[in-house]
């Protein structure tokens, strides 16, 4: 019995050595909406004080999320690590947020 054959398959699962760039770059633009979200309250928090952080997401969260998409985008370093820095960034972030909501209650 012969499998069939799709192209488009084989190329998402064996891709050619140019596109892995952008692969990770696209990967990490992803990354990057968690990660600037966090820190963009994080900041928020920190700037109000406490809890009572009223209204100063709203210019934090859109900053901290365009920072992070441009870091993701723009080629300083390479594709794997601005990825490695957006899915590391996320993740501290959002335990720094819930160690700074805890530490207010």
């Amino acid at each position: 019995m012969r499998l069939l054959r799709i192209s488009r398959l084989e190329a998402l699962l064996w891709p050619s050595a140019g596109c892995g760039d952008t692969r990770l770059t696209i990967a990490a633009v992803l990354a990057a909406l968690p990660c600037g979200y966090c820190f963009g309250v994080v900041a928020a928090f920190l700037m109000a004080g406490g809890p009572d952080i009223g209204h100063t997401p709203l210019l934090t969260v859109p900053l901290g999320m365009l920072m992070a998409i441009l870091f993701a985008v723009v080629p300083f370093v390479g594709a794997q690590t601005r990825f490695m820095t957006m899915v590391v960034g996320a993740i501290a972030s959002a335990d720094v947020f819930l160690m700074v909501h805890s530490a207010f209650r």
